[in-house]
């Protein structure tokens, strides 16, 4: 019978070296290939879309704006001002860019694009670019009263109760202190639907038994919003007023909570 040849062990230790790298490199590629089967794919830069039309253009098409000045910060703009500070924007002119200029109110989009104005230019700029436009001297006034009315009106600003000092609400006769550990409560119960005119929570007021005024003191302002009826309210301040329908979740807490009337019959419909 005939030896059986005996392999070296030499030729053994290459075979186990080999097989182990040939395992090893099959594992690394199914664990990679696992790894980022289930991840999105990441564009390059060459795949983004970029936005080459002109920054007032940009500015103009945004729907999500935010803006500040030297009291209050990042505060969202009510669709129907901002419609008004883009009609504005019309009349502006494009400047050169200036160096004195210290900006009075800032505000951005949701997307990167930013802005600023001293009430004489405006300006508008990315990390890429900016442009300067002058502000007509005959829409000055405006222009800006219609900024701070953006601020000082919004649902947004309202809701912000860490900047309350003194708060009241009153039914009739009644008036009764807000204290401030329920500063929170009450803002919770703040909840904007849509801004609106003036003709519908008016009418709403007039046939509401239940109407509440709310005065708040804040850091160098004061707001009173009023109720009009259970789904409507109209917010004043020195910078302006507006209307807007909200959630019958205040009406509800300033009768219940605040002074326990009964329930009316309008409030079951």
């Amino acid at each position: 019978m005939a030896k059986k040849r005996k392999i070296k062990k030499s030729v053994l230790v290459a075979i186990s070296i080999v097989a182990f790298f040939i395992i090893y490199g099959l594992a690394f590629y199914a664990g990679t290939y696992l790894d980022n089967k289930d991840k999105p794919k990441v564009e390059s830069k060459e795949d983004e879309e970029i936005d080459n039309r002109p920054l007032m253009k940009q500015l103009s098409s945004k729907k999500k704006i935010y803006m500040s000045n030297e009291e209050v910060e990042n505060i969202k703009v009510d669709e129907i001002y901002w419609d008004e500070v883009k009609y504005e924007l019309t009349k502006f002119s494009k400047v050169r860019k200036s160096d004195k200029f210290t900006p009075i109110y800032t505000g951005y989009s949701d997307d990167g694009v930013r802005f600023s104005t001293d009430l004489n230019l405006f300006r508008i700029y990315t990390v890429n670019e900016e442009v300067y436009y002058k502000i007509p001297v005959s829409e000055k006034t405006r222009f800006e009263k219609i900024l701070s009315g953006s601020i000082y009106t919004s649902f947004d600003f309202v809701k912000k109760y860490k900047t309350w000092k003194n708060v009241s609400v009153s039914y009739n006769d009644q008036k009764k202190t807000i204290h401030k550990w329920k500063y929170d409560d009450l803002a919770y119960k703040m909840s904007s639907k849509r801004i609106v005119g003036k003709i519908q929570p008016e009418k709403n007021k007039e046939r509401s038994k239940y109407n509440f005024t709310i005065d708040i003191q804040g850091d160098n302002y004061t707001l009173k919003i009023e109720t009009m009826g259970k789904d409507y309210v109209k917010i004043s301040s020195d910078k302006g007023e507006a209307y807007y329908e909200v959630s019958i979740a205040l009406y509800e807490y300033l009768r219940e909570e605040i002074f326990k009337l009964p329930v009316d019959s309008d409030d079951s419909e």
